[in-house]
């Protein structure tokens, strides 16, 4: 791209301010210069006619896995990156899993500058204890220094609450939150699926919704004798959106995050058992969804994560109840999400509000919004433009997608990181 460009005739989303109206962009050195109908277009380069394209700030995505860096034919770092910037996504953060626990300064570090050379700003999560195992804590202060954007203990809770406390406690001291997947233990280990009737139906391995209530309240109450900072990692029932509410009422600093899935997808859509649907927290009841969904609406829901995991076929094309829990979801997310956005549920600012500046007021970061000195990571959505979703031409090279053979109305065709084009779509 040139050093200055303008992006004209487009309809500008800023879902920071709740702007949703026609109007521009010029950006200069990766940065914008000018938001709005009238811009000085002969400082400009280059000047790009959006056609009346959604032009909004790039995506920020709070929860994506990576392969081993050693497994020959998995997702590695390039393709990672490619898919994240065909989805949409300037900004991602690696969160740690039981493969990639993230858990020395010098090893995360070094990953997410390689990834970021790809153009996709990238960054890490730091463990919370060592191997994810709840039992003794990881180098957080060092990683905090390395750059951590916040502290995680992957899908494993913290069931001792000693090391709960010290653990957030001590991550408060540099003033990063603790994102912890909401289950109680007893009632949740082993469980594939939500308590019900369809669960039962299948003898599956289930939990009650109210298991998620238990964690939250638990860790809030931890949170409240620790003075530390909670993020309620995948949110995922109308029961722990409950617990998260009363958490605010006692001013307890608490932020939440949703997956995807659990925004689009219930019980139903895996009730031929297929695997792909093995997500983690399990798939819940429609009710629980459109919980969710109204959550999100009424802004209390900070952040819709992608909980993008790469699986093998091996591992993924097990029976339902032994198959690892995981789906490709970076370069589906804003598609799906919009489906919610055609049929009434969300608005357009509503949907992208926890996509862009939900995210960066949780982390601190400059992007996520249009505003004059922001850097100039940009998307531009094209709203109308159907397509059928076919894992084989995703970048990734893995094929675990829930969303396989779903038809969607409307994607991603250019993505800017810094000013800089990192994806054009040319299909």
């Amino acid at each position: 791209m040139s050093a200055s460009f303008a992006i004209t005739n487009a309809r500008l989303v800023d879902p920071a301010s709740g702007h949703d109206g026609p109007g521009g962009i010029l950006v200069e050195n990766g940065l914008i210069a000018q938001i709005g109908e009238e811009l000085d277009l002969n400082s400009a380069d280059e000047v790009i006619d959006a056609g009346g394209k959604v032009l909004a700030p790039a995506l920020i995505d709070l929860r994506a896995s990576k392969e081993p860096a050693l497994t020959p034919d998995g997702e590695n770092q390039s393709s990672l990156a490619a898919g994240a910037a065909a989805g949409g996504f300037g900004t991602v953060v690696l969160a740690p899993n039981e493969h990639s626990p993230l858990q020395t300064a010098g090893g995360f570090a070094g990953m997410t500058r390689a990834l970021g050379q790809h153009g996709v700003r990238v960054l890490s999560a730091a463990a919370a204890t060592q191997d994810l195992a709840g039992e003794s804590m990881a180098e957080i202060g060092l990683m905090a220094k390395a750059g951590a954007v916040y502290v995680s203990n992957g899908d494993n809770p913290i069931a001792d609450t000693r090391v709960l406390r010290r653990v957030m406690s001590y991550a408060s001291q540099f003033d990063l939150w603790l994102s912890l997947r909401a289950a109680e233990p007893g009632l949740s280990c082993g469980a594939v699926a939500t308590e019900s009737d369809w669960s039962a139906r299948f003898g599956l391995p289930s939990e009650p919704t109210m298991a998620e209530r238990i964690a939250i309240d638990r860790a809030a109450s931890v949170a409240a004798l620790s003075g530390g900072k909670l993020m309620v990692d995948r949110v995922s029932t109308a029961d722990g959106l409950a617990a998260i509410r009363d958490a605010r009422k006692r001013d307890i600093e608490i932020a939440a995050t949703s997956a995807i899935a659990h925004l689009t997808l219930n019980e139903v859509d895996a009730g031929g058992l297929d695997s792909a649907f093995r997500v983690d927290p399990p798939l819940r009841v429609e009710a629980d969804r459109r919980a969710l969904v109204e959550a999100i609406a009424a802004g209390e829901v900070d952040a819709i994560v992608s909980d993008h995991r790469p699986t093998p076929f091996d591992d993924k094309g097990e029976p339902f109840a032994m198959a690892i829990a995981g789906t490709l979801a970076l370069e589906t997310l804003l598609a799906s999400l919009l489906a919610l956005v055609h049929d009434e549920e969300l608005s357009l600012v509503e949907a992208l509000r926890p996509l862009t500046a939900g995210p960066a007021d949780l982390l601190g970061l400059p992007q996520g919004r249009l505003t004059t000195g922001a850097p100039a990571d940009l998307v531009l959505i094209d709203g109308d433009t159907p397509w059928v979703c076919h894992p084989d031409d995703f970048h990734s090279p893995r094929g675990n997608s829930a969303w396989a053979g779903r038809r969607f109305i409307g994607r991603v065709t250019q993505t800017f990181v810094d000013g800089q084009s990192i994806y054009n779509y040319n299909g």
